[in-house]
Parts: C-alpha cells; structure tokens; sequence
C-alpha cells in the first residue's frame, strides 16, 4: 500500500513538473525554430556598361515555417539595361551580401558577415536582353550568438534582363535555430527540482518516523 502511494505520489510530481516546464516554455514555442535574416547588398556588373545594379540598402526576411523569400521590397536589389545596345553582352556579376542579422555567423560574434556570389552575364538573342546566371547559387551559414545557434541557407535565383527594362534579383531562404532558455524558464525549472527534492526528503523523514 506505502508502495502504491509513493508511486503515485512520484507520478503527481513528475507530472506537475512536466507542466511547469512547458508553461515556461510555450510563450516563444511557436517561433522557436525561426531565423530573421536581414541586411543590405551592393553589386558590380563587368564588361557590360548597358547593364546597372542597384543594390538594396535594407532587406529583412524570415523562415516562418522553415522556409521564406526575399523579393519586392525586400530583393537583393534590381538590374537596369539600357535600350538599343549595339553588340551581345556578356560579362560578370558580383554580388556582395552583408548580413547584419543572425549575427555571429560562422561561429563569431561578428556584427555583420559579407557573402559574395558571382554570376555571368550572356546575351538572350531570343528575347533581347541578358540572362544572368549565378554559378554557386546558394550558400550555408551556420550562427551562434546570445539568442541561440542555427543555420540557414540562402538560394539566389537566375534572372532575365529585358532591353529597356528592369529586374529584381530574389532569393529564397531556408533555416532553423535553437534558442538559449531564458533565465525565467531556468528559473522555473530549478524552483520545480529543488520543490521534487524537498517533497522527496519529507517523505523519507516522515517514513523514519513511522517506523
């Protein structure tokens, strides 16, 4: 029967303990996983004078469910090609990505981490205007910082120039990370070990007494 007791007695505090943690838990659960990535890029095009990049001075995104997209407002910038050029164009395309969140990417606690992705520049005799072609179009980081530690990868996206016009380059993003408990939930985690371990020596003093 004392047996009986103390195996629900046990049950009750193991129980009550799972709940208080996940109470201190459950206020950031749902965005635990998300990585907020923002930043700013620059570009250089060569050999190509019709073509102009204006790089974005501010882009934010997240991988709210594990994946997101970085467009509109919020490209990695836009191309120009000016009307009526007088030979194919081809050439290269730098661009450098400056990310000023998660920061801490590749394991330091850098403020800002610089990415450069290259592309080439060749003509689209089909359609007039240029295709720009991104060799290593998607690129890892890992990040640690005081929020926590993660990864994400980031895809840039091929694009197509039209003569007279304008293009954004995109991007998609994928990526999760693991935040570091807040002192609250450490707290209440603590307060509910020490709570078991004080529950646990009465009993046993209180057997001693029985006996």
């Amino acid at each position: 029967m004392k047996r009986l007791i103390g195996s629900t007695f046990l049950k009750s505090i193991f129980l009550g303990l799972m709940a208080l943690i996940i109470v201190g838990v459950s206020q950031k659960a749902a965005r635990a996983d998300e990585v907020t990535i923002s930043g700013s890029t620059t570009g250089t095009v060569t050999a190509v004078p019709q073509l102009t990049f204006t790089g974005n001075a501010s882009f934010t995104g997240t991988t709210a469910l594990g994946i997101g997209s970085l467009s509109g407002a919020n490209s990695l910038g836009s191309f120009f090609l000016s009307t009526a050029p007088t030979q194919a164009l081809a050439g290269t395309f730098t661009l450098n990505i400056t990310f000023t969140a998660p920061t801490g990417i590749t394991g330091g606690q850098g403020t800002t981490y610089t990415a450069t992705i290259v592309g080439s520049v060749s003509p689209n005799l089909d359609q007039g205007g240029v295709n720009i072609h991104f060799t290593s179009p998607t690129q890892n980081f890992t990040f640690s910082n005081a929020s926590g530690s993660g990864t994400f990868s980031l895809t840039v996206a091929d694009l197509f120039v039209e003569t007279g016009r304008s293009a954004q380059i995109t991007a998609g993003i994928t990526g999760n990370q693991s935040p570091i408990p807040e002192p609250t939930t450490l707290l209440l985690l603590g307060t509910g070990l020490t709570g078991v371990a004080t529950k646990l020596r009465q009993r046993n003093r209180a057997r001693k007494e029985d006996r």
